[in-house]
């Protein structure tokens, strides 16, 4: 069900908000973003202030959304303003997130997805973890009186994701720190913990009734494997580990190792609701200490390998490779045997943890 906002023209706002009027003139023929059933978002220009923003109509009052915008201070946009119409209508004022900002939702639609694209996985693992930062947040702390809430619509629409990658010569994780990668928007659902849930948008839903944790827990799994592979899982996916991994095959990173690391993240975060006192801090903890605790260069090896050398490589053809990309990172001047070793120690180390396999002298991803 959408909102009868989405129906408004240009003149219909002007005729029930004239004073927005005459301050913003909207921009566009149409809302931008997809429809929703909580209201309508327009891009528009503050003529008073020269810079342009985000408008939100809806027939509803959002009073309570617009305070949470507010009051949590993190990952969600900034609100300026406040209107209210004699008819019913109400509609603020916030910040707009153009580009380089892009929902989740667009970047899924845009991105090329391809089979063996580890890097991707790497760069959703990031993403992964921004959203479980602004969840926290959103979330509170455990047992504190301040705080408290749940979002209860996570999904790629509501999710908006700052895209600006940076090359880095000994790591894979390329973008912005977690507390600006990922903003969460639209509040207009959100509730208190232990709340019983008023709505939700059925494919992120776990078909839970009371506001927890970990309802927006599942659906941020649902969110990744739909990040991972451009394709959204469905509720008997989720339910079994099993068809999780079966999912991501149909899109694997190219290395077991990190699909497995995958399936394992969204499980748990599947499940997290059946879990009493489970909080999004576990995963996020979890997270840091599964992926983001391996050495960056450890990964970078793994990702020259499968990018660089689909048939596989001896450790002196992928030392050789590796050292211009070390010696970058760490301002090496000179080339050492005792450097090129440490390079072909790295490589034994990730045979040992089997994130590599050896076929005769040839080193594959596991």
């Amino acid at each position: 069900m959408t909102n009868a906002a989405n129906t408004l023209t240009k003149a219909q706002i002007r005729g029930i908000f004239p004073h927005v009027a005459a301050r913003y003139e909207l921009l566009g023929t149409k809302p931008i973003g997809e429809p929703s059933g909580f209201g309508a978002v327009w891009k528009a220009h503050d003529l008073w202030l020269g810079r342009e923003v985000a408008l939100k109509f809806s027939d509803s009052d959002m009073a309570d959304e617009l305070r949470l915008c507010r009051d949590i201070e993190g990952q969600t946009v900034r609100v300026f303003d406040y209107f209210r119409a004699e008819s019913g209508w109400n509609a603020y004022a916030m910040e707009l997130l153009d580009f380089p900002w892009i929902s989740i939702s667009g970047f899924i639609r845009k991105h090329k997805y391809r089979s063996g694209d580890l890097q991707h996985y790497f760069d959703c693992f990031e993403i992964a973890r921004s959203l479980l930062s602004g969840l926290s947040q959103i979330h509170g702390r455990p047992y504190s009186r301040e705080g408290g809430f749940v979002h209860a619509d996570i999904k790629p629409d509501n999710l908006f994701l700052l895209v600006k990658p940076k090359k880095r010569p000994d790591t894979v994780f390329r973008l912005s720190s977690s507390d600006s990668l990922v903003k969460i928007l639209d509040m207009g659902i959100s509730t208190r913990n232990g709340s019983v849930l008023a709505g939700y948008t059925p494919a992120y839903s776990s078909g839970k009734k009371v506001a927890r944790p970990g309802v927006d827990l599942y659906a941020a799994a649902v969110t990744f494997l739909e990040l991972l592979t451009g394709e959204r899982p469905c509720r008997t996916t989720m339910g079994h580990k099993a068809r999780i991994r079966a999912f991501i095959r149909q899109m694997p990173s190219g290395s077991a190792y990190i699909d497995e690391l995958a399936a394992d993240f969204a499980r748990n975060c599947a499940t997290a609701y059946s879990r009493s006192g489970e909080t999004v801090r576990v995963h996020l903890r979890n997270l840091e200490e599964k992926v983001f605790s391996i050495s960056g260069f450890e990964l970078t090896v793994l990702r020259a390998i499968s990018k660089r050398f689909p048939n596989g490589a001896k450790k002196e053809e992928l030392a050789e490779y590796l050292f211009a990309i070390a010696a970058s990172s760490r301002g090496w001047r000179n080339r050492t045997e005792q450097r090129v070793e440490w390079i072909k120690d790295i490589i034994t180390g990730l045979y040992r943890k089997r994130m590599v396999i050896l076929r005769g002298q040839r080193y594959f991803p596991a």
